[in-house]
């Protein structure tokens, strides 16, 4: 029963309502509806929010369970993604260094001293601010160098908040088409095993232009895209499952779209996968500069809600093929 109680952790009250609000567009019991989320709770190792992404109360039980699922993911992770080498991608700072060929910008800490800092703000018009450990966008902040007053009450702030800085992304002028507000990204998933690499899903995020970040959590959209020819398909979906043909802020229709350097971002994030293939699955987020793609950040363990919501299907078939592989790699050889 310890999964069933961490799926509802959230607030009961504020699901209830969102399950009211969702039985006046269904026409489905919002009381039955909530009893239908424990038991996929229980029988899909699900969450609330899953139940809501997946729009598991159109679903089959057969079609519930081919989702990778919150729980189902904490377990296939333990697997595909070991919590030991956490540090070597959710450390910001210890990510710039490990794959620094493929991030191709600045970055300074407070770890680097006051002078470095001051140095490092000195020489950039703009930059950005981030924590060294965070997620979801969170608190990712862009500056105008010229608006810090007084360098060293920032540099203690910055050590206050466990925070450093890094050089500006500037996006490509097409790409920025989308929403140019906002560093607009490929979620890009890896699969790499002995050395060898290759390009499961990839989804495009647009920010909402509120926030430099495009994150769904901040905000942003999403756009299922196309591998095989680099390009965006269907519609921009949000966090609350509304979908449109256009972007919100510029209008532009996604469906077509091509993505500037596909091909290039294709080759750069399986090279980056094979960097530590002690992690089997990585997110990687990819900017689009003028002169390229770069790294913004991986993930080690990436979460699938973004990618089932737009690829509109459970991939837990696909996960359940790369775990068995994995597993078989471990086997001691037999004389």
């Amino acid at each position: 029963m310890g999964l069933f109680k961490f799926a509802l952790r959230g607030s009961y009250k504020n699901y209830y309502e969102q399950l009211k609000e969702l039985s006046k567009q269904n026409h489905k019991n919002s009381f039955l509806m909530f009893i239908d989320t424990g038991l996929a709770c229980i029988f899909c190792k699900s969450g609330l929010q899953d139940y809501l992404n997946y729009k598991f109360y159109e679903k089959s039980w057969e079609e519930r369970k081919t989702y990778a699922t919150i729980g189902y993911q904490h377990e296939f992770y333990k697997i595909a993604a070991h919590w030991d080498y956490a540090p070597f991608f959710s450390n910001k700072v210890n990510f710039h260094k490990n794959f620094k060929k493929f991030v191709k910008r600045e970055c300074v800490s407070y770890d680097d001293g006051l002078d470095k800092v001051t140095e490092f703000i000195k020489n950039h018009k703009e930059i950005v601010r981030k924590p060294i450990n965070g997620l979801g966008g969170a608190s990712v902040e862009k500056i105008e160098t010229k608006s810090i007053k007084n360098i060293e009450e920032f540099y203690n702030k910055l050590k206050e908040d466990n925070c450093f800085l890094e050089e500006l992304v500037i996006q490509n002028k097409e790409w920025s088409k989308l929403n140019p507000k906002s560093l607009n990204t490929i979620r890009v998933v890896t699969y790499c095993l002995n050395g060898k690499a290759k390009l499961l899903f990839a989804v495009a995020r647009i920010g909402s232009g509120k926030s430099i970040v495009d994150n769904f959590h901040q905000g942003g959209v999403g756009v299922k895209v196309n591998i095989d020819k680099g390009c965006l398909e269907g519609n921009t979906i949000d966090k609350a499952n509304n979908e449109s043909p256009t972007t919100s802020v510029t209008n532009i229709k996604v469906d077509g779209f091509k993505i500037p350097y596909w091909k290039e971002i294709i080759k750069m994030t399986q090279e980056a996968a094979k960097v530590n293939d002690n992690v089997n699955i990585v997110g990687w987020d990819v900017g689009i500069t003028d002169n390229g793609p770069v790294i913004i950040e991986g993930n080690r363990g990436p979460g699938m809600d973004i990618i089932q919501v737009l690829y509109k299907r459970g991939v837990k078939p696909d996960l359940e093929q790369i775990k068995s592989e994995i597993l078989e790699s471990k086997k001691p050889w037999v004389i």
